[in-house]
């Protein structure tokens, strides 16, 4: 985001030296692809991630591994699992894999996981007994859990210069390449009375 906001800064700056005056809004849409590998890097931060399911539970996410599906614009993540507690009598580990789209929540800036589904679900060692149990209950909870899963948080000051130069967080796209993010002009205020 930064390397684009410095970009953007340097064009906004000569243009606007060309056309001395004209609003920032008139060069339109911005796009930047941020790598799959560097997304790869963004996500591995939010993790190791540990949640208490009340009492009983205590859920451990580890060592995310990131995919693309751009068909579909989704991201999917497979993350080393551990699960223990109250209601099990031993530490059971595996995987869980998910894919999810990408949403912008504009009251803190982050952007977040939406329409989770978890696409695979392995627990080594869970007796026979509760198998029907986890694999029935389990992707329902981890979808409910990471429904709005904030990923990563926009700096204010890199909200504050988008802002700045007129522009504001327009959409998420999944490419081959990473993800693609666009910024669009933000209306002016002649726009909005009309």
């Amino acid at each position: 985001m930064k390397c684009l906001l410095r970009w953007l800064a340097v064009v906004v700056f000569s243009t606007s030296l060309a056309a001395c005056a004209k609003p920032l809004l008139n060069l339109g849409p911005f796009t930047y692809v941020i790598p799959q590998a560097q997304l790869q890097q963004a996500i591995a931060k939010r993790f190791p991630y540990r949640q208490g399911l009340g009492d009983l539970l205590d859920l451990q996410l580890q060592a995310p591994r990131l995919s693309l599906f751009p068909a579909r614009n989704r991201i999917g993540t497979v993350l080393e699992l551990t699960l223990s507690g109250r209601l099990m009598n031993d530490v059971y580990s595996g995987t869980i894999g998910m894919d999810y789209g990408l949403r912008f929540e504009p009251s803190d800036s982050t952007i977040r996981m939406t329409r989770v589904q978890v696409t695979s679900l392995n627990l080594d060692g869970v007796p026979l007994a509760y198998q029907d149990m986890v694999q029935r209950y389990a992707p329902r909870m981890a979808e409910q859990l990471f429904d709005d899963f904030p990923l990563h948080r926009i700096s204010a000051s890199d909200m504050a210069r988008a802002n700045g130069l007129g522009y504001e967080l327009g959409g998420f796209k999944v490419v081959p390449e990473g993800l693609q993010i666009t910024l669009n002009p933000k209306p002016s205020p002649a726009d909005s009375v009309q």
